[in-house]
């Protein structure tokens, strides 16, 4: 191939274009911290859920240490309503966020998001405080203005990145998500510990106050196209010029043909199985580790982490190792088929060992994150297969894909309880819920590796706006 002898990893890691993802990932940390510290603080600010269970045998002796008081009593269908409010507002305005991406460009769509969900996450706690109906409103609204982020950020990274390195960039950049997780989780724990305002309210102004300074940064360093930026050399710009995935002109949207494209369901399908099964983990490991296994708060943020550590390391390698074997060794479509379909498996393998663990917080934390260690490898492939696939309608796309995927986000809290709800210290009842979402998972990852295409259909092929780069 032409490019195989540009593709150096240290030529990468020194790039500017590496920088601007790097940044992105960042602000995508930002925003998961900022969206999923809920998910911990509500263990803090609820009191512990009752339970239905009698004596069934899968319920932890240590159970008792993580009954307390809190502040609120919200039972379990309120705290899933209060959880699942962000994704109701994310998923319904996910479209319309695309098509304001592909209008007004990347740079200011992700500014945008990021300003206005961090001015929502400092006004979080006064909202809780008022009453849990505004709280509710306050994280609709969020969702609504913060769902815009992803399809600016693909927007702008296919703009920055070579053709050959969409993989990589999007790997990064999405693995952010879950370095948000991994920070927000511990943090949120730790903070929760303080006799401060009863602890739970600092990490919304952390996140929030954080959130407006990378706003801040972002609008410094970062321009729309890499030939605008006076940071970039005149080497990285001719090198992106030749390489990058070519700009397009403004188009119709062809919603018939996108929304009767096979290829584009395979997509969606992965995305709605990825998703319920992240979301999950996301939502209710807190509520699992803390009334199923008795972890204080402190060790549960620490724990919540470890599986999406794992995630993050998983999702920056896998993107690399894509685009290595998709160059050297086999066609691009075998290889997303593959990574999808051996990726899922052997997550839905260690879902299955995690009844072995019994109490064990230890080796139940150890399962989920060996089960995030290779769904990594499968969630690598959808966003960039998204931008392969489709170059000239990505916002769009890329709305209608993340609205399938999120809704999962709305759905994954309802889905626990419907196996938990009064049984919530019972093993054997979370169990049955990860088996569930494992074969859920499996059968959407063959959908996907069927159906998986790695180039446009005629109809959505780029028309070049060559006046955009020879600026």
């Amino acid at each position: 191939m032409e490019h195989s002898g540009t593709f150096r990893i240290t030529t990468l890691l020194l790039s500017k274009r590496i920088w601007v993802t790097i940044l992105t990932s960042l602000g995508l940390a930002l925003l998961y911290s900022m969206r999923t510290c809920l998910t911990m603080a509500i263990v803090k600010m609820t009191d512990s859920i009752k339970s239905n269970d009698s004596n069934t045998g899968y319920e932890c002796k240590i159970l008792n240490q993580s009954n307390h008081t809190g502040q609120y009593s919200w039972d379990q269908n309120l705290q899933s309503a209060i959880l699942s409010a962000f994704f109701y507002g994310y998923t319904i305005f996910m479209i319309p966020g695309g098509i304001v991406a592909d209008r007004i460009g990347g740079k200011r769509t992700v500014f945008y998001a990021t300003l206005c969900s961090s001015i929502f996450t400092l006004i979080t706690p006064l909202s809780v405080y008022i009453n849990v109906y505004v709280l509710i409103t306050v994280r609709i609204l969020e969702g609504i203005l913060e769902c815009p982020f992803y399809q600016g950020m693909v927007v702008i990274l296919k703009k920055w990145c070579a053709e050959f390195e969409v993989t990589t960039f999007v790997a990064i950049s999405v693995s952010g998500a879950y370095l948000g997780t991994i920070i927000s989780q511990p943090l949120t724990g730790y903070l929760s510990s303080f006799n401060i305002m009863h602890g739970w309210p600092l990490a919304f102004y952390v996140f929030g106050v954080v959130g407006l300074i990378w706003c801040i940064f972002w609008h410094l360093l970062v321009t729309e196209y890499p030939h605008e930026n006076p940071y970039l050399s005149e080497i990285e710009k001719i090198f992106i010029k030749k390489y990058a995935v070519r700009p397009a002109i403004p188009q119709p949207i062809p919603w018939f043909r996108l929304l009767t494209y096979s290829p584009f369901y395979a997509i969606c399908i992965g995305e709605m199985g990825v998703g319920l099964y992240l979301y999950i983990i996301l939502s209710e490991m807190p509520t699992y580790l803390a009334n199923a296994l008795g972890v204080d708060i402190t060790t549960n943020g620490i724990s919540n982490a470890m599986p999406f550590i794992i995630l993050f390391i998983s999702l920056n390698l896998s993107g690399f190792l894509t685009d290595y074997l998709a160059t050297t060794f086999s066609s691009k479509r075998f290889i997303r088929g593959l990574m999808m379909f051996v990726g899922c498996t052997m997550s839905m393998i260690f879902n299955f060992l995690i009844e072995s663990a019994g109490c064990s917080a230890f080796w139940v934390v150890l399962f989920i994150s060996s089960s995030m260690l290779f769904l990594g490898a499968a969630f690598s492939q959808l966003g960039c297969n998204l931008v392969e696939t489709f170059p000239m309608h990505t916002g769009v796309a890329f709305g209608v894909m993340n609205t399938a995927a999120n809704v999962q986000g709305i759905v994954a809290p309802y889905f626990a309880e419907l196996f938990t709800h009064g049984h919530i210290h019972d093993r054997m009842h979370w169990q049955h819920m990860f088996n569930t979402a494992s074969v859920i998972l499996m059968i959407c990852a063959i959908l996907f590796a069927v159906f998986v295409r790695v180039s446009p259909p005629n109809w959505a092929l780029v028309i070049d706006e060559n006046s955009k780069l020879n600026a």
